[in-house]
């Protein structure tokens, strides 16, 4: 049977821009450009494939950024409007060439002590970060200090770049999801820290509530996007603060994970000034029990002085008393799984716990990164966005409740398990090293695992390789030292060795006896 071949030139133009199209910029220009093919040369000088260059995912930077530097960028420098680098190429390739189009900046793995030197003190950028440079985007791995580096870090960082940066318009600090690099804090500073008469889009974590109402005190006149996540629900009420309408504002974004035990009217208060604003995000937590919330009534009440409005995303976890709840869950939307607010569609999830119930009202998809009270019943939805999960009921969860979890958060790297039933979870006898006849449940990216309840039960349902497959496990946390012993059969059990061996951190609230064999069953602690 003939054979062809079929090279890469033999393809026509479309197929061929569609395969160059699912590859890095850089691979491209690096792989073919400028290799005396006249078809190549044309298409890889293609505007599409140059004006965005990241250099944070090659592997072998020294030799691809030197012929980078010496050859492609001064040939392509016109093209070039975003430039994705990391702080140890950044002056480098910045100096490499001129860049009259250059105005987008994202630098990767920010360290104030090794990367704040290049946007101070050196004459050789100055002109590109002072001049071109509209758009900043920090992925800052700086380390969270107390309240008093917060507000250090603030003035030195965070305000320095405001000023430097002079024709910033867009300024992006992560990552969004985790709160491991220093909160922005400018509440007990002069009001023009942190000040901007061009910035019109801010994301960034804060440090309180407080400095929230700061950053819309009138200081960034121009801000259309404000997108914010509270480390501290705390406001001041010393402060005497702007209450003017913040017409400019367009888009507003507040997530708070924590849960508010005291709740006012601050968030409602705030919302009410927005009156022209078109997209909203909220993610909140209200534990109140002296008065019952209703999260529908509350979400009425945050969006009624918002005609524009078009967008709605959120997730509203309230906890009541289960006696007050149990007329209106029998005769609203728990009867109808999903509704619309504003065109947005809606599902809810109740969790009932002791004397309490918890109702977690959030709309589809699901946008937000951490999810909060679900129990044995949850509807089916794929959380995609989820890395971080607690799970809680006063029925005991089962390996078919498992297996759910696992296909409907495909993502999860967080997982928190605890129930409230008064018996102790233990089948300390019933352990067997025989193979059961049930689906393997696999969480391809869970690096923690923290489960609060006393007893082998859970501890065996996820060190059983037979049950559970946890592959990227690097810390795990148990109730009791003992548990973890009797599960592993004194730290000798082939069948729960697979799941340990990447453990890196071990928590339990008992001491930890290391034993011979319980080193060789964590080699990584």
């Amino acid at each position: 049977m003939n054979q062809s071949v079929i090279h890469l030139l033999d393809l026509p133009d479309e197929i061929l821009i569609y395969i160059l199209n699912k590859l890095n910029n850089i691979d491209i220009l690096y792989s073919l450009f400028d290799i005396n093919n006249e078809r190549l040369d044309r298409i890889t000088r293609q505007k599409i494939y140059s004006n965005i260059l990241n250099f944070t995912s090659i592997i072998d930077k020294t030799t691809i950024i030197d012929r980078f530097c010496m050859d492609i960028l001064p040939r392509i420098s016109s093209n070039i409007k975003c430039l994705i680098v990391e702080p140890l190429s950044m002056e480098r390739i910045l100096l490499a060439t001129h860049y009259p189009n250059l105005d987008e900046l994202k630098i990767f793995n920010f360290r104030s002590n090794s990367s704040l030197h290049y946007i101070t003190d050196n004459p050789s950028l100055r002109y590109i970060f002072k001049e071109q440079i509209r758009k900043l985007e920090l992925m800052n791995m700086d380390i969270a200090g107390n309240e008093r580096s917060s507000k250090e870090y603030t003035i030195t960082v965070y305000a320095h770049i405001l000023i430097y940066f002079e024709k910033l318009e867009h300024f992006n600090v992560g990552p969004p999801t985790m709160f491991g690099y220093p909160c922005l804090s400018i509440c007990n500073s002069l009001s023009n820290t942190f000040s901007s008469s061009i910035l019109t889009y801010l994301s960034i974590n804060v440090k309180t509530f407080t400095d929230c109402l700061c950053l819309l005190d009138g200081r960034l006149k121009h801000l259309s996007t404000l997108i914010i996540q509270i480390f501290l629900m705390r406001t001041n009420l010393s402060f005497v603060h702007n209450l003017n309408d913040l017409p400019n504002l367009k888009c507003f974004s507040l997530i708070y994970y924590g849960i508010i035990e005291i709740y006012d009217n601050t968030i409602e208060s705030l919302l009410h000034r927005m009156l022209y604003l078109e997209k909203l995000t909220l993610y909140i937590r209200i534990s109140y029990q002296n008065v019952f919330i209703d999260p529908i009534s509350l979400l009425n009440q945050f969006t009624i002085h918002m005609s524009r409005l078009n967008s709605f995303k959120f997730s509203i976890n309230t906890e009541n008393k289960k006696a007050d709840l149990v007329h209106y869950l029998s005769n609203n939307y728990t009867k109808h799984p999903s509704m619309n607010i504003r065109h947005e569609e809606v599902s809810n999830i109740v969790c009932f716990l002791g004397s309490n119930v918890r109702n977690n009202v959030f709309t589809l998809p699901f946008e937000f990164a951490k999810l909060t009270s679900i129990g044995n019943k949850f509807p089916n939805i794929i959380f995609n966005n989820v890395n971080e999960l607690w799970v809680s009921d006063e029925v005991r969860f089962e390996h078919e409740f498992f297996l759910r979890i696992a296909q409907a958060f495909p993502l999860l790297k967080y997982f928190h398990v605890s129930d409230i039933t008064l018996f102790l979870n233990d089948d300390g006898d019933k352990l067997s090293d025989n193979i059961q006849l049930h689906q393997i449940v696999v969480y391809p990216h869970l690096t923690l695992l923290s489960i609060d309840k006393e007893g082998t039960y859970y501890v065996e349902e996820f060190l059983n390789e037979t049950k559970t497959h946890l592959p990227c496990l690097v810390q795990l946390s148990v109730s009791r030292y003992e548990d973890l012993r009797i599960v592993t059969k004194d730290f000798t059990r082939e069948e729960t060795r697979r799941n340990c061996i990447n453990v890196k951190r071990l928590n339990t609230t008992n001491e930890i006896v290391g034993s011979k064999d319980f080193h060789t069953y964590f080699p990584l602690l």
